[in-house]
């Protein structure tokens, strides 16, 4: 089945409940809460939510991940448990089906430091892929791909993609400076408040679709970015209570290159959150100016 880049949304939140109706999990109609890489449903009804992953996955790989979060709940990471294996759609795109939890957006800068250092002192499953400063490379040239396509401003694509090589290799050299005593724990890959719920009395991770294994600062960066972009709290009380040893440089360098990563985000979506537009040339304007707030789309 040929995979759609963007497929009819009502369409395919027929098809999602059909899934979850086949899966006994509910009757209910899925309504459309967010277009992204992921397209994601609720279903209010039967307390569901729906991910649609993007055109290249397939049912192995998100079973795959599923393994991977299944074994690390076993282990005792905060993590939010699926609700069945990963089902083909028959528009080709691969849903997972999780229990509907409470927002966790409202989580205290103190609370958030807590619950990523419960995450990283689980020791990762051996069957994760291990984070380099090039994990991502495949996913970007995807998105500088669509940027492209996009006819995104060339101003735009022209800064991030300078900025990315620059940022990337001051990366690599700093990672291959660092003592093999390093501490590698499950990167989630996609860390902020935004992907935490509350559920049965505690707060848990969720949208894993990025998890690797990796120095923590790979989970850091973006958290520091989210506090010093975001908010009006400061990212080094949110280090200081992580409290679990820190790279300061190499978490700087790191924090940068998230940015861009995101930066080409915002660009592969320009045609299909349009907000995103607003966002991504604000950003480009003012780079480096900390007192300007950014949107988390």
């Amino acid at each position: 089945m040929e995979r759609q880049p963007f497929p009819d949304t009502a369409e395919q939140a027929i098809l999602v409940a059909a899934a979850a109706s086949a899966a006994g999990l509910g009757e209910g109609p899925f309504d459309l809460l967010r277009v992204g890489t992921n397209n994601v449903y609720t279903n209010h009804e039967d307390l569901l939510v729906a991910r649609v992953a993007p055109a290249h996955e397939t049912v192995d790989t998100g079973n795959d991940r599923l393994r991977n979060i299944e074994s690390l709940i076993a282990a005792g990471a905060p993590l939010l448990s699926p609700l069945s294996p990963a089902v083909e759609l028959a528009d080709g795109r691969v849903v997972t089906l999780w229990p509907m939890g409470g927002t966790g957006e409202g989580i205290s800068l103190h609370n958030m430091a807590a619950l990523v250092a419960e995450w990283h002192s689980v020791a990762p499953p051996l069957s994760l892929e291990m984070w380099t400063p090039g994990h991502q490379d495949g996913r970007r040239q995807r998105m500088i791909a669509a940027g492209m396509e996009a006819d995104v401003p060339a101003v735009a694509l022209d800064f991030l993609l300078t900025e990315m090589h620059e940022s990337r290799a001051a990366l690599v050299e700093l990672w291959d400076e660092l003592p093999h005593t390093h501490p590698v724990v499950s990167v989630h890959g996609d860390l902020y408040p935004g992907n935490v719920v509350f559920r049965d009395g505690r707060y848990l991770l969720i949208d894993c679709d990025f998890m690797c294994c990796g120095p923590p600062e790979a989970d850091l960066a973006q958290m520091v970015s989210h506090y010093q972009r975001t908010t009006d709290d400061d990212p080094e009380d949110f280090i200081a209570a992580y409290g679990l040893p820190v790279d300061a440089e190499f978490l700087r360098r790191a924090t940068r290159l998230r940015e861009l990563d995101h930066g080409l985000w915002l660009a592969s979506m320009w045609n299909v959150r349009l907000e995103s537009r607003d966002e991504l040339m604000l950003r480009i304007g003012r780079w480096d100016d900390l007192s300007i707030r950014w949107t988390t789309l």
